[in-house]
């Protein structure tokens, strides 16, 4: 064969190898990064379903919270109602029906403090 074929056969292989040999070489460094990206993944995995058993169990109690949340507006809002209906016995029967006499209350007390003076005035002319 010519020499001069044979070079260029052997450079060519010679390429060929470099290539193939960075090709693997890059290969195994990416397989190993992809290892490492998987053990990674696998640990958030399991991560992440801790914290979703977490969240379901705060979910459960949170539902049961609002129930009792519930269950207290309920009776809030009886209280409301028996103190609305209370008050509202209070104005009718005893508020409305006393009116005339709290309104003579202020004469009252007028008349007294006039009294009082009439006697404290009495007392000093004495």
């Amino acid at each position: 064969m010519n020499p001069t074929v044979t070079a260029i056969i052997f450079l060519a292989a010679v390429i060929f190898v470099s290539g193939f040999v960075l090709l693997m070489f890059f290969a195994i460094s990416a397989v190993r990064r992809l290892k490492a990206l998987l053990i990674d993944l696998e640990k958030t995995s399991v991560e992440a379903r801790g914290l979703i058993v977490k969240l379901q169990d705060i979910g459960t109690k949170v539902e049961e919270d609002v129930a009792k949340f519930d269950s207290i507006l309920d009776a809030s809002k009886e209280t409301v109602e028996s103190v609305s209906n209370s008050l509202k016995f209070v104005n009718k029967k005893i508020l409305k029906q006393s009116a005339g006499l709290v309104a003579i209350i202020p004469a009252i007390k007028m008349g007294w403090d006039l009294i009082k003076k009439l006697k404290a005035g009495g007392k000093q002319n004495v």
